[in-house]
């Protein structure tokens, strides 16, 4: 029958276990050497009577397969999910047999509730029942019966799968019942069994302390007391492994024994696990906190200092590496509590430093640990404690210590080792020497610089560093700049602070270098589109792996990457060519308060004498370094494609530029300025460079006289394609160049006095021989423009013998076929030639006409022709002027008068005021007669009088029709069809009788006015007709003056 879960089935079940009932005998019949299989087979098959588990657990010692193999069993069923059921429990009984067993399907699961419906409570009542006869019986006596094994033999395996089995249990309520006594079991292996079996009890121990917290905190501290213990061994677990006689090598030929296991008070693994368990149990457990850190601490100290062995031979390679790894995760729980309890850890500072970077040095190079513990140190970074690694910055500057000499950590630390380095010596730049600025140097300059890993590859930066890491360590390079410099004491420093300064500009202008070449590719890629086919997107991942390629990144991303580090670059190219500039001056004359303001600086070092005879400037080999920045960084703005962005990189080219030397900055541009004119017309925006520099006023003139003899030594001749681009910037060049000559013509005209004749020769000659001279002419106007607005007394001396042919050459254009710009354009040159009024006065009969051709022209041609009329009339004795411009005073005064008109009129009142200051002369032109204008034809040649009845009759010209007529006629090429063209001169030939008045001259056709008259009279009802004409005369209807006037002339030609 049914049994209920009471008191009752609970004392069977422990009478189970006690004693074995009479009927339990098949299994006692089975032969030790079968048991085993049986077990298995028949527990497989879900048909294992519980009742011969009693036998089991006595015949426990009497096989140690039977033993294994059933733990395993057990494990393999908890592991799959089954669960133990009383046979016979529920409707039906099957025949009144007891017993429990797994459970083979949902109709058993179904009928094992007793009908009742409530199987809800089924899997845990299993599990419940499973533990509460099988705990004690099995796990627990097994385990006491059983002694700790240091050798892997069966009883090892035995204690291991059935520890391994209670790591499985499910942490629900179920287990609650048991977990004082399985904690106690776990502590008991942990603390006296072998390290394979400890691991797998801390485990346990951490899973119950964490599940069933409320109930188990008293149970805590043993364990932490397990800890504090294996800590206070920690010295003797390392001299035992490491000792003299433990270090000698193993026999060549050691004979086959089993292996050895350490027992977990004497475990680097065991060590290991701790304090992340530690960790989590002072967070769940805060109350014991401050009762186990004076204790715990001071042991974690001592046993990351333990140094361990120098030399290690290979039989012990693996016990050093589990050494480190336990050190390293001590270090970790230890910066874990840096922040919390800083006041326990701070009389630990220097040792904790100290014991981090000698594991850094004797770590081995194992990935994982070497990168926990760089973390550690990153930590430890961002808090106080960090002052203890200022003395050790010498250890931590050797790349071998902070990556390690394996190719995995290479390829996998650097990044992490180089931003850690970067943090250090940005907090110690200030009390580095400069005997331990190489160091530094040698690290980031390597990383800054990009390799090209393939050439066809989107990616050519190098594969264990990200673009990221390139910008800290380029910053890291701009921050050591400054305690270079302010190094540089005496001759000696100032002279090794000079060459570390180099290296820094060598490191920048490689990066340049690199993207000149990285950036097109790039933008090539953007445009083409994420898909496109790569030698990286074609090659399989294991392939990818074994190269070591790095997988790719979002385009946007490297773009933004990349335009940062530039930036980052281009900004600190200024600090460091200043720097360079200024290495060998006296830092007394540099004060804290101008260093990084160059105008300051120089100020300051031009007022003492000491200072003016100190070397400035770059030498030669640092200027052919610096001149990368122009060939190569120039090519970078081509990645900056937004306006704001754009214009705030040129403007930050500019600055670095207008820092220098003049010396300096005219050798630069001498060397680049070919390779920089070919940037300018692909990026318009460098052009901005350069007007910049035209501004500056310490390099304005230096780098005038390198633009100047640039332009007109090399690029004159470009200007005989107008329409070219390298034209139009050659002209935008000029201008720049000019407009800032005009600002200051006391210190340029030196510098543009052997030039300007040349312009002026070379524009007069090309715009005499070439087709399309435009080019040239726009030249001459603006030089002529920037030399009539300054004083240049040198240059308009020289320009003198050359007015004469120039201005025959502007007349003779003007009098030749030009179209109306280049007509405009020569008019103004004719008006600006650069000399002086007296110079002109030979020529001023000669400039009456262009003066009247302005006068007429557009409005900038009239504003040109006022100013220059009033300057003559101001300036000029009227004797003088009368007879120059008697031959065009007519044409003069009219142009003057066409002008008078009423605001908003322009010119109106600037006219009528020239008028009033020649006086009488505006009036002697009337005595002369003067030119009437006509036109040639009249405004209508021939009207047709239509008049649709009984509607007012109206004229109509036919001078368009006639005009269309003779098109048609006339075109021998045309497409109109010939029909069409017959047509057009019939009506040619009507009009043209009727205009000689021939009305009764038939043609050939027999068409007359009278025939092209029916045509064109409207079909209308003859009632409508008017009889004569005389009514019609009388009934023209209502017309204006003009209308009726031009009727009257029709009438009387008909």
């Amino acid at each position: 029958m049914a049994r209920g879960r009471g008191d009752g089935e609970k004392g069977k079940a422990v009478a189970w276990c006690q004693g074995p009932p009479a009927h339990s005998a098949p299994l006692t019949h089975i032969r030790p050497h079968n048991r085993s299989t049986w077990l298995t087979n028949n527990f497989r098959r879900q048909t294992l009577d519980f009742r011969n588990l009693r036998v089991l657990g006595v015949g426990l010692l009497s096989c140690n397969i039977i033993r294994i193999q059933l733990a395993t069993t057990v494990l393999l069923s908890l592991h799959c999910g089954r669960r133990l059921v009383r046979h016979g429990e529920g409707s039906g009984g099957r025949g009144g047999r007891e017993g429990w067993g797994p459970i083979g399907n949902s109709n058993e699961a179904a009928n094992g509730d007793g009908g009742t419906g409530q199987s809800g409570d089924m899997p845990h009542r299993g599990v419940f029942e499973f533990l509460e006869v099988l705990f004690p019986c099995i796990f627990c006596n097994s385990i006491s019966i059983t002694k700790p094994q240091f050798a892997d033999n069966p009883e090892h395996k035995l204690r291991n799968i059935i520890i391994e089995i209670l790591n499985r249990l499910p942490h629900s309520e179920v287990l609650r019942p048991f977990v004082q006594e399985l904690l106690k079991v776990a502590m008991h292996v942990l603390t006296a069994d072998n390290e394979e079996n400890g691991l797998i009890c801390i485990r346990i121990i951490f899973d119950l302390l964490r599940n069933f917290r409320p109930s188990l905190e008293t149970e805590v501290q043993p364990f932490l007391d397990f800890v504090c213990k294996i800590y206070q061994n920690f010295r003797a677990t390392v001299s035992y492994f490491f000792e003299s006689g433990a270090m000698m090598a193993p026999p060549p030929a050691p004979p086959p024994l089993p292996g050895q296991l350490n027992p977990s008070t004497r475990s680097f693994k065991v060590v290991t696990e701790s304090p992340l368990v530690v960790m989590f149990l002072f967070q769940l457990y805060g109350r014991l906190v401050q009762t186990n850190i004076p204790h715990l601490l001071p042991l974690m100290v001592a046993a990351i200092s333990v140094p361990g062995p120098e030399k290690v031979p290979p039989h012990l390679k693996t016990h050093f590496i589990e050494l480190k790894g336990a050190q390293v995760k001590t270090v970790s729980f230890l910066t874990y509590l840096l922040k919390s309890f800083a006041d326990y850890i701070k009389q630990h500072e220097e040792s904790i430093c100290k014991s981090i970077v000698n594991l850094l040095v004797t770590c081995s190079d194992s990935v994982s640990i070497r990168k926990e513990l760089l973390v550690a140190l990153k930590h430890v970074l961002g808090t106080d404690f960090k002052r203890g690694l200022f003395p050790l910055i010498d250890t931590l500057l050797d790349e071998r210590v902070l990556v390690g000499t394996g190719r995995a950590c290479f390829e996998a630390l650097r990044p992490l080792a180089y931003s850690l380095l970067a943090e250090i010596v940005h907090h110690v730049r200030g009390d580095l020497s400069l005997s331990q600025t190489p160091g530094i140097y040698l690290l980031l300059g390597s990383a800054l610089v990009i390799k090209d890993y393939l050439p066809v590859s989107s990616n050519m930066h190098d594969a264990s560093l990200s673009l990221s890491i390139h910008t800290t360590c380029a910053r890291l390079m701009l921050n050591l700049v400054e305690p270079i410099f302010e190094k540089g004491v005496d001759q000696a420093s100032m002279d090794e602070a000079r060459i570390l300064l180099g290296r820094i500009l060598d490191a920048f202008v490689g990066k340049f270098n690199t993207f000149k070449r990285t950036i097109p590719q790039l933008l090539e890629e953007g445009e083409e589109g994420k898909n496109r086919a790569t030698l990286r997107s074609k090659l399989e991942v294991p392939v990818q792996a074994v190269l070591n390629l790095p997988t790719s990144v979002e385009h946007s991303k490297e773009v933004n990457d990349c335009k940062h580090l530039i930036k980052t670059l281009v900004m600190g190219m200024k600090t460091i060519i200043w720097s360079i500039t200024h290495a060998h001056i006296p830092r007394s004359q540099v004060s804290p308060a101008t260093h990084g303001n160059p105008q300051q600086a120089l100020a300051s070092t031009s007022s003492g004498s000491s200072a003016s005879q100190a070397f400035k400037g770059m030498r030669e080999d640092e200027v052919c370094k610096a001149s990368g920045v122009l060939k190569s960084g120039v090519h970078c703005l081509a990645l900056f494609k937004e306006k704001d962005e754009e214009r705030e990189m040129v403007h930050l080219f500019s600055n670095i530029l207008a820092i220098m030397e003049p010396r300096d900055l005219m050798d630069m541009f001498s060397l680049c300025m070919p390779e920089l004119f070919e940037c300018m017309i692909s990026n318009s925006q460098l052009v901005h460079i350069f007007s910049t520099l035209l501004q500056a006023p310490k390099v304005f003139r230096p780098f005038a006289d390198v633009l100047v003899n640039f332009l007109v030594n090399s690029k004159l001749d470009v200007l005989k394609h107008p329409d070219s681009p390298a034209a139009k910037l050659v002209l935008h060049l000029f201008r720049f160049l000019f407009s800032a000559v005009a600002k200051a013509p006391s210190d340029c005209e030196r510098i543009l006095q052997p030039h300007v004749p040349v312009i002026m020769e070379t524009c007069m000659k090309n715009a005499t021989e070439i087709e399309r001279p435009i080019a040239y002419l726009q030249l001459l106007r603006t030089m002529f423009r920037a030399l009539a607005g300054g004083k240049f007394e040198l240059l308009l001396r020289d320009l003198i013998p050359m007015l004469q042919p120039c201005l025959n050459m502007l007349l003779a254009m003007l009098e030749g076929p030009t179209g109306e710009d280049m007509r405009e354009l020569l008019l103004e040159l004719c008006l600006t030639l650069p000399a002086r009024l007296s110079s002109l006065l030979p020529h001023l009969p000669r400039l009456m006409k262009p003066l009247v051709m302005c006068l007429k022209g557009s409005d900038d041609l009239i504003n040109l022709g006022l100013r220059t009329l009033e300057f003559w009339i101001d300036s000029l004795n009227p004797d003088f002027l009368e007879p120059s411009m008697a031959n065009v005073m007519s044409e003069v005064i009219l142009a003057l008068w066409s002008h008078l008109r009423p605001a908003p009129y322009p010119w109106g009142g600037k006219s009528l005021q020239l008028l009033g200051k020649l006086g009488g002369r505006n009036r002697r032109f009337l005595k002369e007669p003067l030119a009437l204008e006509c036109k040639e034809n009249p405004e209508h040649g021939l009207r047709l009088i239509l008049t649709f009845e009984p509607s007012t009759p109206f004229l109509v010209p036919l001078d368009r029709c006639i005009n269309l007529a003779v098109a048609a006629v006339m075109q021998k090429n045309s497409s109109v069809d010939g029909f069409y063209r017959k047509q057009a001169l019939k009506f040619l030939r009507v009009c043209l009788s009727s205009q000689l008045n021939l009305p009764g001259l038939v043609n050939d056709d027999g068409s007359t006015s009278k025939q092209l008259s029916t045509c064109l009279s409207s079909s209308v009802d003859p009632s409508w007709r008017r009889s004569d004409t005389a009514d019609l005369k009388a009934d023209l209807g209502v017309k204006t003056k003009t209308q009726l006037m031009a009727e009257k002339s029709v009438f009387k030609i008909l």
